[in-house]
């Protein structure tokens, strides 16, 4: 058997320890291809070499399934080309049998579960001792050891979960990192260590490889599935940035980090489970001094139709103001509710004491229409467990935020900052130079730097449904429902009420001024 096989000739090989794992690594800045790519580059031509093991090359790749996914379609037919190429002779073995290369190569394969795969996954053939080794079993195994090669790869990079958002949860807009497999293979077969390259095909995050460590701690324990997980979360990471904020949304904080250090930590508050908080990244794009807030069709749909129709005291106590979509003021109270569709309409607040956004709202644009934001609800901050918004995060200490990026993007003092924040007009934006990312993550498990494993609670269920997925328990993964679907307003919609989880923690707050009425009569606001 190949294990046996490998295992012998890779213990008389000098294999790179894991300090060098990094070595002829495909490069994280190259172009990745996605799992749905459907640019396929034809085979070449094949070569009409007789040589038998070469026939029995070309004869495998000729028989490999013509179904599948994109990527899986891309990879046959870069092996195709590859081989072809190389005139269809094998690379990983010889009549001898395996070579060296072919020996690190496989037995690095062995050691995926080590990584938070499955060796299992790859279907390594099986070697027959050189004496029995005919030339269609050379060529056929060459190919599938190259075959696993690639699929160890796509792996490497989250590719055994090809759409988070469409077979997890909406809310999950990640995507797998993968790489290009021509630049998988010509790595590997040019690399003096294949098995230190094989290594270097794994997210290079340091936080990644302390929950590799974490995980070969705690293997056959509970906590490794939650490990696992986690680590398959990094796998749909792209680079961080040398400047980028992380929101890690089941640990209701915020942080600001430049050269992989924290220089700034805060509270947040997050989306109740049934208007939760989606996970993405985008750039920053502006931070908002006295920022106007436009009500998201979600909130008028469900929670104002209806205040309308009984009167529309919502509209009185928090003074919001309708518009037709292209800005001009309207009466809400010359509007006959029960036929006409708030979803026609626009909704905002402008700034004032009432404003849900507060004083500052930090953007980065996507189609999950979230902020980060200033909340007249403190109170909210003083809570274990805050999943209590509509699905943006609320900042304890915005303008101590504020004041960081803008100096780290523009060079401003915090007096500067003040001084646009008090002289400045309102909605008064102002636009990001550099590239700062802003990334919502949902880590359950996170390695500090002194090397103690942290837990948080899966308040979401991500945690859960990536453990099945990768367990191959699809048909028990519950995905829920399309948070992007379209809103359905009009006389028909109906109350959106609050989880039983934020109802619990607003009765321990109840309310006493009309300026915490704001988040509990939209819901926790926005």
């Amino acid at each position: 058997m190949i294990r046996s096989t490998i295992l012998m000739l890779a213990a008389a090989l000098p294999l790179a320890g894991t300090a060098g794992y990094a070595v002829a690594a495909p490069s994280a800045s190259e172009p990745a291809v996605g799992a749905t790519d459907p640019a396929i580059t034809p085979p070449m031509a094949p070569p009409t070499d007789t040589n038998p093991v070469a026939s029995a090359v070309r004869t495998k790749l000729n028989g490999l399934p013509t179904d599948g996914s994109a990527q899986e379609l891309k990879e046959r037919a870069v092996l195709s080309d590859f081989y072809a190429a190389r005139r269809d002779a094998p690379m990983w073995l010889s009549e001898a049998g395996l070579t060296e290369k072919g020996a690190a190569l496989g037995a690095e394969i062995l050691e995926a579960d080590n990584w938070g795969l499955n060796a299992k996954d790859f279907d390594l053939p099986s070697i027959p001792p050189a004496a029995q080794l005919d030339s269609e079993t050379i060529g056929k195994a060459d190919v599938e050891i190259s075959l696993a090669l690639l699929k160890y790869a796509r792996y490497a990079r989250g590719g055994r979960i090809t759409e988070p958002s469409i077979l997890l949860n909406s809310n999950l807009d990640r995507k797998p990192q993968l790489l290009d497999p021509e630049l998988v293979i010509v790595g590997a077969a040019n690399a003096a260590d294949p098995a230190a390259y094989v290594r270097g095909l794994h997210p290079q995050h340091p936080q990644f490889q302390k929950l590799r460590q974490a995980l070969l701690g705690n293997k056959g324990k509970p906590l490794a599935r939650k490990i696992l997980a986690n680590m398959e979360e990094w796998r749909w990471m792209a680079d961080l940035g040398e400047v980028h904020i992380m929101a890690n949304v089941p640990e209701f904080m915020v942080y600001l980090v430049k050269d992989g250090a924290r220089i700034h930590t805060e509270r947040i508050v997050v989306g109740e489970t049934g208007k939760q908080t989606s996970i993405f990244t985008r750039n920053l794009k502006t931070i908002v001094f006295k920022p106007m807030w436009r009500v998201p069709d979600s909130i008028k749909a469900y929670e104002l139709q209806p205040n309308l129709r009984r009167g529309g005291s919502m509209f009185r106590e928090h003074d919001l103001d309708l518009e037709t979509k292209d800005g001009k003021q309207l009466d809400y109270r010359s509007i006959d509710w029960n036929t006409a569709n708030i979803l026609d309409y626009e909704v905002v607040q402008h700034n004032g004491p009432k404003n849900v956004m507060g004083v500052v709202k930090f953007t980065f644009p996507s189609q999950h229409t979230i902020f980060m934001h200033d909340t007249i609800d403190k109170w909210m901050f003083a809570q274990g467990v805050r999943t209590l918004s509509h699905g943006c995060l609320r900042l304890r200490n915005p303008m101590k935020m504020a004041e960081v990026v803008l100096a780290e993007d523009k060079g401003w003092d915090a007096a500067k900052v003040q001084t646009m924040m008090r002289q400045g007009g309102d909605n008064n934006e102002v636009v990001l130079e550099k590239k700062i990312p802003m990334h919502l993550v949902y880590f359950t498990a996170w390695v500090d730097d002194d090397g103690k494993l942290k837990t948080f609670n899966d308040i979401y269920g991500h945690e859960k449904r990536i453990a099945l997925a990768i367990e191959g328990k699809w048909e028990q993964i519950d995905i829920g429902r399309d948070h992007l679907a379209p809103v359905q307003g009009g006389p028909g919609a109906s109350e959106f009420s609050p989880g039983p989880q934020a109802r619990q923690q607003r009765r321990q707050k109840q309310p006493s001024t009309i300026v915490d009425m704001v988040g509990s009569a939209l819901g926790g606001g926005f």
